[in-house]
């Protein structure tokens, strides 16, 4: 059901996003002053959790628009096999990959993915993946993930106390079938099949990506305007607004975090260092 999100139309997430079509929790340092830095800033967070070396084969859960696969594969040298299930996506990632022969983005379910891989991640898919199918998500991970591998997961969750899931508003409007996970259930979930090396809670960061996306919404309003406007009974443009400054509201309140979770199989050999 969340398909139809990503698929409203690439020119919506053109105008609000950054330029390279990053749709999760940007990372924002104390001397970060823009979005483009806080998206590279998360990016190269991930790269460096999951301690990427020039040559490994990597894979990609989700995807989005291809900006994690496309930077970890030109800044740090590795192959990376991604998975995405929304045409409007796919087709966008793998224009933007093209002449990368180290990246392949697949229109396919990420339950299907295939091969062995050095590093395993994903980036904004686990808050679609259902409580009821984490078990099988972790089950994939560990079959695709070497037995010395690492594996890393960037998901917004609630806090501990309250109830998984997403509000009702919300999911029938913007998220259909989305549910956000606990804390606990990042460790239950896996239980058996991975141990937990590393775990991060950058919530607030979040409250700062969606304050920006939220100010460039407003201010590409007027281009989107003819092609949105009659959507949703004429309300999709509060109903936009609604969903980014609610959203911001959890965030700035600590209702909603944004957890990285690393992952390995057996445990890293001599530990593992945890980065900021």
């Amino acid at each position: 059901k969340n398909n139809e999100h990503y698929n409203i139309g690439n020119d919506l997430y053109e105008a609000f996003l950054d330029k390279n079509m990053n749709y999760t929790c940007g990372y924002w340092k104390p001397d970060t002053k823009t979005l483009e830095e806080a998206q590279v800033n998360k990016l190269d967070l991930i790269a460096r959790k999951l301690k990427l070396k020039k040559g490994m084969k990597v894979l990609d859960l989700g995807c989005g628009w291809g900006s994690a696969a496309k930077y970890l594969a030109e800044k740090y040298e590795v192959s990376v096999t991604a998975y995405n299930i929304s045409l409007e996506q796919v087709q966008w990632a793998q224009k933007r990959c093209e002449g990368l022969e180290n990246v392949e983005i697949i229109l396919e379910d990420y339950r299907k993915a295939t091969g062995i891989y050095d590093r395993v991640y994903s980036v904004g898919l686990f808050e679609h993946v259902g409580s009821h199918n984490y078990r099988g998500y972790f089950e994939v991970c560990n079959r695709c993930l070497k037995d010395d591998g690492i594996m890393l997961i960037h998901s917004i969750g609630m806090k501990d106390g309250t109830t998984a899931g997403v509000e009702s508003w919300t999911g029938k409007y913007i998220f259909p079938g989305g549910e956000l996970p606990k804390p606990g259930q990042f460790f239950s979930s896996s239980e058996g099949l991975f141990m937990v090396e590393d775990f991060q809670n950058m919530g607030f960061s979040y409250k700062k990506t969606l304050e920006q996306w939220n100010k460039n919404f407003q201010k590409n309003w007027p281009e989107l305007k003819p092609n949105y406007e009659e959507k949703v009974n004429g309300k999709f443009k509060r109903m936009w607004e609604y969903y980014l400054l609610c959203a911001m509201g959890g965030f700035q309140a600590r209702t909603f975090n944004l957890y990285q979770v690393v992952y390995s199989k057996r445990g890293v050999e001599g530990g593992y260092d945890s980065v900021r």
